[in-house]
């Protein structure tokens, strides 16, 4: 009975260490320290002009002012989660700069941005450093954002940066709306030039990385034709579960020009990750766990529920909204 008693004492120190190293494994996303250097993007991105002038437009001095008044008004929040709040939204001032229209898709960074502007004087000098005007806040946090607007904003995302765990949780859903088919069409026919008078803000320091963008699509608008070509209904490699996603946005072409109206019917086949080996459940790719509404999409995407216990890739696909 003794011996008994102590294997069993002995097995729960073993449980309460692994569960405990299970925890920091998921808590390990949120640590400052794993925030991607160079905002995050992707290998072969023209983007370092820009990046350096926000970095400089953006004082050290102005950011601990907001970072200290954000904390002391939200104590829920870890100083970790601040940083990849702020993270993410340098990465959308990136965005803003080069796009003519780009809403802002969520609360969690929102409220930084929020707060940057309760400091008047020190975010006026940040925009006429960074962009030459101010940079006015354009929110769009309604439950159905405008679906092209979405659209073209994960195109774009995606096309440039790292997505990482949290991106997922801070944006909401990647990926469930077509993009526009005006535009797409408009990219066959406009030159570069009408194209980035048309949907850029074109100046000096961003030339090379929105030449880089037109030159993106166009190659994935003449690829789609390549595939459609051979598989009418299209043929593509599941991706993996974070990361570099600029892969799907090819799906995401191919499905908005051809298949539009039915564009999630075929873009779920390519929405859920397989069971990732060596965890209790299984993720989706595209499904995100964000808080800003984006999550439930009239059986379009999300639904909201997840799957308990051990699941395979095939109850992840009947899912709903995925597995969380």
């Amino acid at each position: 009975m003794v011996f008994f008693l102590a294997a069993t004492a002995g097995a729960a120190i073993i449980i309460s260490i692994a569960f405990l190293k299970n925890n920091e494994k998921h808590k390990k996303a949120l640590l400052k320290e794993n925030i991607p250097d160079n905002l995050g993007l992707l290998n072969g991105v023209p983007a370092q002009k820009l990046m350096t002038k926000l970095d400089q437009a953006l004082s050290y001095e102005y950011l601990n002012q907001v970072k200290i008044r954000y904390l002391s008004e939200h104590p829920e929040i870890s100083e970790d989660e601040f940083e990849w709040r702020l993270f993410e939204l340098k990465r959308y001032f990136l965005l803003n700069s080069i796009m003519k229209n780009t809403p802002m898709f969520s609360m969690k960074v929102d409220e930084i941005w929020h707060e940057m502007l309760m400091f008047t004087k020190e975010y006026e000098v940040f925009s006429n450093k960074y962009l030459g005007k101010m940079l006015h806040h354009t929110p769009n946090l309604e439950p159905e954002p405008a679906p092209q607007e979405r659209a073209i904003f994960d195109w774009v995302f995606a096309q440039l940066f790292d997505v990482t765990e949290y991106t997922w949780k801070a944006w909401g859903s990647f990926f469930q709306y077509p993009l526009d088919q005006a535009v797409l069409k408009n990219v066959y026919t406009l030159s570069d030039e009408e194209l980035k008078q048309r949907y850029f803000k074109v100046e000096e320091s961003n030339e090379e990385l929105v030449s880089y963008l037109i030159r993106q699509l166009k190659e994935q608008l003449l690829e789609s034709e390549d595939i459609y070509s051979k598989h009418k209904k299209g043929k593509f490699t599941r991706p993996a579960r974070y990361g570099d996603l600029s892969p799907l946005t090819m799906v995401m072409v191919f499905y908005s020009y051809y298949y539009f109206d039915e564009y999630w019917v075929y873009a779920k086949e390519y929405a859920y990750a397989s069971q990732v080996q060596g965890t209790a459940g299984c993720s989706a790719v595209f499904c995100g766990t964000g808080d800003s509404g984006q999550d439930s999409h009239d059986g379009k995407g999300c639904s909201g529920h997840s799957c308990s216990g051990s699941c395979s890739s095939s109850s992840c696909s009947s899912c709903g909204g995925g597995c969380s």
